[in-house]
Formats: C-alpha cells, sequence, structure tokens
C-alpha cells in the first residue's frame, strides 16, 4: 500500500505542473494589454464614463433650456371650433355694424411674448442650471479619476500577485528537487516516514498556494476585462512595471501634508460646491416666487368663416400683470424647503472637506509607514537569507534536521511576501493620495507604476 500511495504521488508530481501549465496556456489565448493600451481603452469605452459624459451633455441643455427664459416666445396656434348657435367670425368695430355669423369658425394666432419682469426668477433658474453643469462636471471627473485608479490598483495588483507566483515557482523547483532526491534515500531506507511526511506537507502547501495565486490572476483578468468596458477577460501585462525594483518617485509624486486646505480641491468637493451653489438658487427661486411678473405680448388673428374661406386679420398688443396672492401657503413651504436643502448642502460640503483632510492624512501615513517597514524588511530578508543559506549548508552535512530547514525556508518566503506586499501598499498609498487630491491621470499612473 505504501508503495502505490508513493506512486500515486509521484504522478501528480509530473500531471500537476502540466496542468498548472495548461491553464495558463489557456489564459494566454485571451486579450493581452500593457498598462499604457488598457488605460486608453477605459477612458474610451468604459460604461460609467460614457454615462457621465451624457449627463454633463444633459446638464448643458437644462443650462440652455433655463436661458431661453430671457428671450421671447413665438407661437403660431390654429383653432377650429363649431357651436351650436351662429357666432360672430370677428369682433365688431363698428357700432351698429355687425360682422357674418357662422357656427363654425377658423381662427390661426400669431403669438410673441416678451418677458418683461419675473422678480429674477429666470436669473435664479439659470444660476440653479448652471450650478448643476457644474456639479455634473465634477461628477466626471470624480468618476474618471476612479476609472484611473481602478485600472492602477488592478496592475498594480497583478503585479503583486506576478512576484509571488514567481516566489512560489522558485520555492516549488526547490521542493520537487528535494522530494525526488529524499525518494531515492528512502528507497534504500535513508530518510525516515516522519521526514518524508514533512516534505510532502510542505510540497502540498506550496502547490495550494501557487493554486490560489492562480485563481487570483484569473479573478483580475476578469476585473480588468469589465473596466475597461468589454466583455472578455483581458490578461494584465505586467512585464514593463517597476515590480520589486521600487522605483524613485519624482518630488511632485511623493505625499505632502503642507498646506492640505489649500490643495484641496477634488472634484468630490467640486461637487459638494456645486450642490451648494444649486441649493441657494433653488432659495432665491423660492423666493421670488412672491414678486409680481410683467410680460408684454403682440397677437396676430386671422380669422374666417369654415364655409367660405376669407380670412380676416388684426393684431393686438399688450401687457400682462400677474400678482400672486394666495396659493394655500405653498410658497410659504416651497421656501421653507428650499432653506433647509441649502442647509443640508452647506453642511455636507463641510463633512466632505473634513472627510478627505482625514483621508488625505490616512493615506500619508499609510505610504510613510509602508515605506519605513519596507525598509526594515528588506534588511531582514537579506539577514534571513545569508541565516538560510547557511543552515542549506548544515543540512547537507546533517547537523540540523529537515524540520529546522524547512521552517527556516518557510519563514523566509513569508518575508519576502511581506517585502512586496509592502512595495506594492507602498504605490497604492500614492495612488489613493493622488486620487483623493482629484489630479490622479494617466501620466502620474505611469510614473507611479513604471
Amino acid at each position: 500500500m505504501k508503495h502505490f500511495k508513493r506512486a500515486v504521488w509521484q504522478l501528480m508530481m509530473i500531471i500537476l505542473p502540466g496542468i498548472l501549465g495548461g491553464s495558463l496556456l489557456a489564459q494566454n489565448n485571451v486579450r493581452t494589454m500593457t498598462l499604457s493600451q488598457a488605460l486608453d481603452v477605459a477612458l474610451q469605452k468604459n460604461p460609467v464614463l460614457r454615462a457621465s459624459d451624457w449627463q454633463k451633455v444633459a446638464a448643458r441643455k437644462k443650462v440652455w433650456e433655463a436661458r431661453s427664459g430671457f428671450l421671447p416666445r413665438i407661437n403660431l396656434v390654429g383653432t377650429y371650433t363649431r357651436y351650436q348657435e351662429p357666432m360672430i367670425i370677428t369682433p365688431i368695430h363698428k357700432v351698429g355694424q355687425f360682422p357674418p355669423l357662422d357656427d363654425k369658425i377658423f381662427n390661426s394666432q400669431f403669438q410673441v411674448q416678451l418677458p418683461i419682469f419675473n422678480g429674477g426668477r429666470t436669473l435664479a433658474a439659470h444660476k440653479a442650471a448652471k450650478a448643476g453643469l457644474a456639479e455634473s462636471g465634477a461628477q466626471g471627473e470624480f468618476v474618471k479619476v476612479r476609472v484611473i485608479q481602478n485600472m492602477a490598483n488592478i496592475f498594480l495588483q497583478a503585479k503583486e500577485v506576478s512576484d509571488k507566483r514567481h516566489l512560489i515557482a522558485q520555492r516549488l523547483r526547490m521542493l520537487r528537487q528535494r522530494h525526488r532526491e529524499l525518494s531515492l534515500l528512502q528507497r534504500e531506507g535513508r530518510v525516515s516516514e516522519a521526514d518524508f511526511a514533512l516534505m510532502n506537507a510542505s510540497l502540498q502547501s506550496a502547490i495550494s498556494d501557487s493554486l490560489e495565486l492562480e485563481s487570483a490572476w484569473r479573478q483580475l483578468s476578469v476585473r480588468l476585462g469589465q473596466v475597461m468596458g468589454v466583455k472578455q477577460p483581458v490578461v494584465p501585462d505586467v512585464s514593463d512595471l517597476s515590480g520589486a525594483q521600487t522605483p524613485l518617485m519624482q518630488m511632485e509624486l511623493l505625499p505632502d501634508t503642507t498646506n492640505l486646505a489649500e490643495r484641496m480641491q477634488g472634484p468630490e468637493i467640486k461637487k459638494a460646491k456645486a450642490q451648494l451653489m444649486r441649493a441657494s438658487a433653488m432659495k432665491s427661486l423660492a423666493k421670488r416666487s412672491f414678486l409680481p411678473e410683467i410680460s408684454g405680448f403682440y397677437v396676430y388673428n386671422y380669422n374666417s368663416s369654415a364655409n367660405e374661406w376669407d380670412p380676416i386679420g388684426e393684431w393686438a398688443v399688450g401687457v400682462t400683470m400677474r400678482f400672486p396672492l394666495f396659493d394655500g401657503g405653498r410658497r410659504i413651504a416651497n421656501v421653507g424647503a428650499a432653506s433647509a436643502s441649502e442647509k443640508a448642502a452647506a453642511a455636507s460640503l463641510d463633512n466632505t472637506v473634513l472627510e478627505q483632510k482625514a483621508s488625505l492624512e490616512i493615506a500619508f501615513m499609510q505610504w510613510k509607514t509602508a515605506r519605513q517597514r519596507r525598509q526594515f524588511l528588506t534588511l531582514a530578508v537579506e539577514s534571513k537569507q545569508k541565516y538560510v543559506e547557511a543552515n542549506r549548508k548544515l543540512y547537507k552535512e546533517g547537523r540540523i534536521p529537515l524540520s529546522e530547514l524547512l521552517t527556516q525556508e518557510t519563514e523566509l518566503l513569508a518575508l519576502q511576501i511581506q517585502e512586496k506586499e509592502l512595495r506594492y501598499a507602498e504605490q497604492k498609498a500614492l495612488l489613493d493620495y493622488h486620487a483623493l487630491l482629484g489630479n490622479l491621470n494617466t501620466e502620474k499612473v505611469k510614473k507611479i507604476l513604471q
């Protein structure tokens, strides 16, 4: 039975690399893109970005609609009326002289209405529409920054997974070689069953880690395709990214918390300010509903009998004045609601400023901590590497057991993985910092990641 289990295990060791290689080969048939290519496609095809662009178009049309309130209105109206009893076709203009009668009358009007005074309601509506456009523009900036940030994070995670896969692959090659050596020694009775079982456990654990990383890589490919706005998975090409060798950052990329209040002009704050502007304009519009409205008009009428087509035309010009007196308290309630909305928008702006300030400080602390920890872990990895190399020599000489060597190698692998995680945490903190400021663009992403 022992020989059978050993044969099965050795067969798995031969087949499993082929299975993993086959899965990678299958994924290689999927489209592969670099960071620059993926960013270009995402900025063109991402559905959220396209929706934001159309929202800005709609907001711009609303501004045009509000601006049209300053211009005159021209209408052409035609009516046909049948009466129970005959009616006069045209008005009476001379005493004792009646116009013709008919029970079927056709009337057409050319109307011109000219706004003269409406208490500033049109101006307030125009300001509210412009504030809505500014809010839509800020929302568009926010969405664009988030898409760029998500794309950068995907490639950052992909590079991290790629580096971890490289470490695990090195670990697997070493363990497989050692497993083959122990198998030969076990046949000669020179290795105990306990040591061989421990080797199997280490190898199985490394294979499990490799499968987890393979799944993470596939998930990133699916997520990349979704952010790009395409239906198929896209494999991130991270060959040109900096990876383990952290690049020297330019000074303008490094976080800086001095004069933070002056530099906080991100899209979220712009959006909150635009919402406050719109709420103030709506409050002004509600207050102006108490003022009278004056407009001028010009009308040219064409009246004719429907039986005998003989149109008669005449013009009329005048002024209309409208004084709102009573509407059941509707305008008072509207002013109260608009005032409450303005206070809510002001409180929301204050909260957005405080939240962004706190988020920027947190991003700075995360970057600083990751940077400092990475420096210490780099030294720890170098020292641990020397110690493990010495232990490998001692193991070959038979001076330490296999269990101790495997423990030290596992600790070294954990330190190496942790160091790489901190390298990418440092870059991610930079991405978060510039995204909060609202100045994260494709060029900054390339400088941070490449």
